[in-house]
């Protein structure tokens, strides 16, 4: 995963957040964010900026995080799905096929609830394609044996 230093720095900069805020936030260490602004100069907010600031895991997500988390949640049911296709045992494939099945429809209905309380889907947000349909369309389609016309249950 790609490290994004433009976020990170914007939000040491102007949000005033302490390294080991960042670190937490983006999955990095801390003595690599310290590193990075001395190299390259970076200015801290003053002190009464960083105190207003709320605790990472009860800041305000953007709708860009939202989007982002959306792809990683979309990348496991990927993963699940190609897992049951490349099974040997095809039980255990279809196992892991319904899984990825179960897994998507829970998934799709989670991430509408999200984007419509966000507003992502209203115009005024970021614009992400959406082809979770199509996605569980093809699930279903593959866990349906051959010679019948119903999904696997």
């Amino acid at each position: 995963m790609a490290i994004d230093w433009n976020e990170i720095r914007s939000e040491y900069e102007a949000a005033g957040q302490s390294a080991a805020r960042l670190a937490a936030k983006h999955g990095i260490k801390a003595d690599s964010i310290k590193r990075r602004a001395v190299k390259e100069s970076w200015k801290k907010a003053s002190p009464a900026q960083e105190s207003k600031e709320p605790d990472v895991k009860s800041s305000a997500r953007r709708p860009r995080d939202i989007t982002h988390e959306h792809r990683k949640l979309w990348k496991g049911v990927k993963k699940r799905l190609v897992s049951g296709l490349k099974s040997a045992d095809l039980k255990a494939g279809l196992e892991e096929l319904k899984v990825a099945k179960v897994a998507g429809e829970v998934l799709s209905s989670v991430i509408k609830g999200e984007r419509e309380a966000w507003g992502l889907d209203e115009g005024g947000g970021e614009r992400v394609a959406d082809n979770t349909g199509d996605m569980l369309s093809e699930m279903a389609a593959l866990t349906v044996p051959h010679g019948t016309d119903e999904a696997v249950e």
